[in-house]
This record gives C-alpha cells, structure tokens and sequence, in this order.
C-alpha cells in the first residue's frame, strides 16, 4: 500500500515557497493527509461545542479539551513536518516522538505566544465598544503585524529549541526585517490558503494546516539560509 512504504520527502532543488511545500506534501500525501486529519481532529470537540444545540456545561468541557488539546497537537504537527522537509518519512512513531518531545514546550512556548491574539482582539472588541477609535486602530494593526510575525514562529519552535517564547517573538521580528518581501509573500499565500480551506471546510480537514506548517518551516529554511558566495568569474 502507498501509505506504508518507506518512500520519503525527497531533497527539492525548488526554491519556491508554495511549489516546494507542495512537492514535500505530493511526495507522502496519504501521510500528510492522515497527520492533518489527526491534528484537525482536535478542533472537532470545539466545533461540536459551538454548532450543536448542548447544555452549557457540555460546550466548556468540550472547548476546553479543544484548546488544550490543540497546544500539543501543534507543537507535534511542526515537529513531524520539519523532520518531512529534511527528508524524513512520516511515521505514527515520529509524531509520537514528537508529541512526547513537544508536549511541554507547547504549553511554554506557544501558548504565551498564540494569547497575544486573544488578548489583542479582546483589547480591540473593547475599544470598539467603548468607541475609542484610535486604540481600535491600533489594535487591529498590531494584530496584522502579529499575524505577520508569527510566520516564523513555527519554524524557530521546530529548529531552535533553544528559545522561550519571548525570545521566539523578538527573534521572528529580526527574521522578519531580514526578508520582509519573503514574509509578506508567504503570508499572502497562507491567507488564500487558509480562506480556500475555510470556503470548502474539506480542504482544512484534509491539508491546509500541513500547508501552513510546512510554509513556516520553509520559510524559516529560506530565511537563515547562508547567501551563496559569488563567483568568480575571471577563473578559469
């Protein structure tokens, strides 16, 4: 069967930020696709909670394991799609390894990082309410620079294990000065992405998450990656 043979991510001479990603995803699709179902399935309990007709106390236990569950699950996916875009083949053991790997740093990483949204959006849902125009604006900005920003977060969780998460942060604004061309261009296609997987719901379940992961890993790859030296052409 496809799914199991040993057959891995091969090195891509494509420097392309969406070919590239595509490659490594067509290279092990089923395994792509099942680790995408595995990691979309931690949205289904908040989903049911916020679509089904359920008492109260049903739909907080139901969010609750959503967001908890979803902290360790990232920190999984990141790691299983970084070790892909080395080569690595996808495994049920991989992503254990990773989950256990990832488990804690989920928690201390990424979820200081990830509640800035929700205290930004929070901070703006109240200027709005109390009619404070320019704390609105500058809210809603700092939340689009935050999106930006956090582009990179991915990819500096999986490869520098090193960092907390505010060094996370301060080190995603430095990588996003280096190429901010190269950020605004995978943050156009992460948005389209993201809105196709929205508009047809079956595209999230199925592969837009692994996209967006892998965008972030390579981004983070073509960001720091060493310029080449120049030639010199006068040798012969």
């Amino acid at each position: 069967m496809p799914f199991l043979d040993d057959s891995g991510a091969r090195p891509e001479q494509e420097t392309n930020l969406l070919w590239r990603s595509t490659a490594l995803i067509s290279d092990q699709l089923e395994r792509m696709i099942a680790l995408n179902l595995a990691w979309s399935l931690q949205l289904a309990p908040l989903c049911l909670a916020v679509l089904a007709p359920l008492p109260g106390w049903a739909r907080v236990l139901l969010a609750s394991y959503s967001i908890f569950a979803i902290l360790p699950a990232s920190g999984a996916l990141m790691y299983a799609l970084e070790q892909a875009a080395a080569g690595v083949p996808l495994s049920i053991a991989l992503v254990l390894g990773g989950l256990k790997l990832k488990l804690r740093p989920a928690f201390t990483r990424l979820l200081p990082l990830y509640s800035l949204f929700y205290w930004l959006g929070m901070l703006a849902w109240y200027a709005g309410q109390a009619h404070l125009l320019v704390l609105d604006v500058l809210c809603r900005l700092l939340l689009m620079v935050l999106a930006l920003l956090s582009l990179h977060w991915g990819g500096l969780f999986a490869r520098e294990e090193q960092l907390n998460a505010l060094d996370i942060f301060t080190r995603s604004m430095h990588l996003f000065w280096q190429k901010p061309g190269l950020t605004l261009l995978c943050g156009f296609i992460s948005l389209v992405a993201l809105l196709l997987g929205i508009i047809s719901i079956g595209g999230f379940f199925l592969i837009i998450p692994v996209l967006l992961g892998l965008l972030q890993v390579l981004l983070y790859e073509q960001v720091t990656r060493p310029h080449a030296p120049a030639r010199n052409h006068s040798a012969r």
